[in-house]
């Protein structure tokens, strides 16, 4: 599957106009914006490709619009997907697994290249996991009650027991999500808490809240539209 860089894509997002245009070329502070998306820069040094959309880019639970979104910029036809239930489920997936939907999964763990996972958001975390020294990868949806029950922290130990990763080389990225202004928990704390006590200390936090910039927010106005977040690693050409 040959895949164009996120860097080079060109996304027909609106990104011009007044929206868009207090926030164009961004950097906060590992996370970059370019048409319509926001990357994290250290994960894509590593073959990884990685975004969350923002609201530009339509909702992306709807199934016409993400697949053509999806095809026609990234040449993905297929994408791991779950119905997300804000549980602690987590799966390990491979290339037998694409295009399929997962009932009550909130997060995915791969060692494979080529095989993108995702998850769907709308004010809770997406939080994006990569070994840099076994190349695996993982990405958590993890809002309240995800979090309560430790997902993260479920995520990095299925890391550790399922592929011997050392936490000291795992590297987490905390994506767009409300804000503790926002809301009355602070979820990305609760993210980093659960990480740093499973040993990783190699964390990025976007700090962009969904509540406040070009997002889907739930809080905001009960939508049910939302922002997915991507994850694969790719095979260098």
């Amino acid at each position: 599957m040959q895949l164009r860089s996120i860097h080079n894509a060109v996304i027909p997002c609106p990104t011009d106009g007044r929206r868009a245009s207090k926030a164009r070329n961004l950097v906060f502070p590992m996370w970059k914006l370019k048409n319509g998306l926001y990357s994290e820069v250290e994960l894509r040094k590593y073959d990884v490709l990685n975004f969350t959309t923002t609201s530009l880019c339509g909702d992306m639970k709807n199934k016409k619009n993400r697949r053509k979104f999806l095809e026609e910029y990234f040449d993905i036809q297929n994408v791991i997907f779950g119905n997300q239930t804000h549980s602690d489920n987590i799966k390990i997936v491979t290339e037998k697994d694409m295009d399929g939907k997962f009932y009550s999964a909130d997060g995915f763990i791969t060692n494979r290249k080529n095989v993108p996972i995702a998850v769907f958001t709308a004010d809770c975390l997406p939080v994006f996991i990569f070994d840099k020294i076994k190349k695996i990868i993982g990405l958590v949806h993890a809002g309240r009650a995800g979090l309560s029950k430790l997902i993260v922290s479920k995520a990095i130990d299925m890391f550790v027991k399922n592929f011997g990763s050392n936490p000291r080389d795992i590297y987490a990225a905390i994506g767009p999500h409300i804000c503790k202004k926002c809301y009355n928990v602070n979820l990305d704390a609760m993210a980093e808490e659960q990480l740093k006590k499973t040993g990783v200390s190699d964390i990025s936090n976007s700090e962009l809240c969904t509540y406040t910039g070009d997002f889907f927010s739930y809080r905001k106005t009960k939508t049910s539209e939302r922002i997915i977040s991507l994850m694969m690693m790719e095979i260098p050409y």
